[in-house]
């Protein structure tokens, strides 16, 4: 089976499908058509788990049509944002070739814009209908969480293989070993670690106010940032519970993080309201591979993560933050990750990717 990935940035949730495809399953061939910079370009790795890396140019129509009909490929799996490439294949090899349209963010609920080093000058009502074409003429959709279905279902007419597949972290990231000493001492502050992307530009990503929140109830507070953030480093030199660490590899960061009580997943919601209640990040998998429990406001696809699955705690505010967490329901919560964190790797569930693509191409 050869499958092409498509996609205008190629991203980390593409690198986790091919880490979890090239372990369980080498049988099968992977293709990357891209616009942008390569994974290993954006992120130091991940070329190398692709066949081939084909440059789509300024004319992807014809280069797509050379790279399908040149290298036999079998389904197509074109990732968003934005929808206009799943758009393009579909017009293309619509009935021929299996096209599965993976939704990563859905554009139509944003109110910030979509970064990923182009430009983007459609209208809403253009972004509107480039999505409702890809969801409603794809032959499967994917989503990272099952808000995003149910807004596409209330929206539009999707195919009747639709998924959910969350952004599960590789097993190989996993700590082999964890701190030996895991329980919470009542002498000690609490730690709570936050990694990712942080800024100051009152996005959902502006997270300053809530991190001096955190300190003020007397709990420490451990930055791992996914790039550089000097306000970050500066917020950390002003307080003494506030403690920048700076960027970390990720094998490096998930060793690193395993030392700290819990994970914090919450994100500033004074806009992008609708757009968080249909995310899963990438972080939330990290934390639970290192057994931290996760803490989040009321988002909705997080919020239904983490009590489906006893994986953490939702607080619709700081006040009052640490007497949660010395409680003896978050003792129990964080025993229950520690059991489970091996359910939610790459390994364990691609498997079920695999079958849709099986599914697909039975039906040609």
């Amino acid at each position: 089976m050869r499958i092409l990935f498509v996609e205008q940035q190629p991203c980390i949730r593409a690198l986790k499908y091919a880490e979890g495809i090239r372990t369980r399953y080498p049988e099968i061939a992977l293709l990357f058509a891209y616009r942008g910079r390569t994974l290993t370009q954006l992120y130091g790795h991940g070329d190398e788990l692709f066949a081939a890396w084909l440059p789509l140019g300024e004319n992807p129509a014809t280069l797509l049509h050379e790279i399908v009909t040149t290298h036999a490929i079998d389904v197509i799996h074109s990732h968003n944002a934005p929808d206009g490439l799943t758009n393009l294949c579909i017009d293309l090899f619509g009935g021929k070739i299996p096209i599965i349209h993976d939704i990563h963010d859905l554009l139509t609920i944003r109110e910030t814009p979509y970064e990923d080093g182009f430009k983007n000058e459609s209208s809403p009502e253009q972004r509107q209908e480039q999505e409702r074409l890809a969801i409603e003429r794809s032959d499967a959709v994917l989503t990272v969480s099952d808000e995003i279905i149910n807004i596409t279902r209330l929206r539009y007419s999707p195919p009747p293989l639709t998924y959910v597949f969350p952004n599960y972290v590789p097993r190989r990231l996993i700590p082999a070993q964890l701190p030996t000493t895991r329980e919470i001492q009542p002498s000690r502050p609490l730690r709570i670690v936050y990694e990712g992307f942080l800024s100051n530009n009152r996005g959902h990503y502006d997270l300053a106010g809530i991190f001096r929140a955190i300190a003020r109830e007397g709990i420490e507070v451990h930055l791992y940032p996914s790039r550089d953030a000097p306000n970050y480093q500066r917020l950390g030199a002003e307080n003494s519970r506030i403690f920048y660490h700076g960027h970390r590899s990720p094998a490096d960061l998930l060793s690193e993080i395993a030392q700290y009580d819990f994970g914090w997943a919450g994100f500033n919601n004074t806009t992008n309201r609708a757009h968080l209640d249909t995310v899963i990040p990438n972080k939330l998998f990290e934390y639970l591979a290192c057994g931290l429990p996760v803490i989040s406001f009321f988002h909705k696809s997080l919020q239904r993560f983490l009590k489906r699955n006893r994986a953490g705690i939702v607080v619709d505010s700081i006040a009052g933050l640490e007497a949660k967490l010395r409680s003896p329901t978050a003792a129990g919560l964080r025993a229950n990750v520690l059991a489970q964190r091996y359910n939610f790797t790459m390994e364990a569930n691609i498997g079920q990717l695999v079958d849709v693509y099986r599914q697909l191409c039975r039906q040609v």
